[in-house]
């Protein structure tokens, strides 16, 4: 152990052991000898630090890096919707297997987005100092037009939404999940534009952004759509 960190330990349990000697009524020493070593024996949180590095081979396949390929509807999950008490854990740190629950009468939504407007980003979110930091998830994609189910969409989540992304990969059938307990997707920015011409877009620039404590997810459960919808 580093000398600065021993005698961090160190000052913090003469501190302690003095008060709780007090509190308690026992001798200074025994208390403040017993707290030095429980810092010792008790283990602390294991975390991504601790894991054992491995090799990060190139994917197997032609342009494994290559864009596209997004299916045009994205999946929104309300949080208020989630039973988050039996929400599962990851997999190896990325891997969702088990269904997301959700409550009684409660279903995942298809939102749609044009084909080659969307596009997920990921980046490392800087921390103001090593022991803080995550990571800063992002989707962004164009609904066509100016309707009514679009500014009704607006009206009631436009300012509100918070809950879980799922993303799937056209051609492999892979999910990825934005948004963690504690930490969901909400709506970053809106922007509607009406263009001058046939040529230019009508409609509006969605981006959606999560900034969590892990990166994209891949999720291998249900997806619990609404049987009664028209849009399934």
């Amino acid at each position: 152990m580093k000398p600065f960190c021993f005698f961090n330990i160190l000052l913090i349990a003469l501190l302690a052991g003095a008060g709780l000697s007090l509190a308690i009524g026992l001798p200074v020493a025994p208390v403040i000898g017993t707290l030095v070593i429980l810092s010792y024996v008790i283990p602390r949180q294991a975390g991504v630090l601790n894991a054992t590095l491995f090799d990060l081979a190139r994917p197997e396949g032609d342009s494994v890096g290559g864009g596209g390929g997004i299916k045009s509807s994205i999946i929104l999950i309300q949080g208020a919707d989630i039973e988050w008490d039996a929400y599962p854990s990851r997999t190896d740190g990325s891997v969702i297997t088990e269904d997301i629950p959700l409550k009684a009468g409660k279903y995942m939504h298809r939102f749609y987005m044009t084909q080659g407007t969307i596009k997920p980003s990921e980046k490392k979110l800087k921390g103001e100092n090593k022991d803080c930091g995550g990571f800063e998830i992002g989707l962004a994609g164009f609904f066509p037009g100016i309707g009514k189910a679009v500014q009704k969409w607006k009206a009631n989540f436009g300012i509100s939404f918070e809950g879980i992304i799922l993303i799937e990969n056209c051609a492999t059938g892979t999910v990825y999940l934005i948004g963690e307990p504690c930490n969901l997707a909400q709506i970053d920015t809106m922007d509607t534009s009406w263009g001058e011409d046939v040529s230019k877009k009508k409609g509006t620039d969605f981006a959606f952004l999560s900034k969590q404590s892990t990166p994209m997810a891949f999720y291998e459960g249900a997806i619990l759509y609404d049987p009664k919808s028209a849009s399934w």
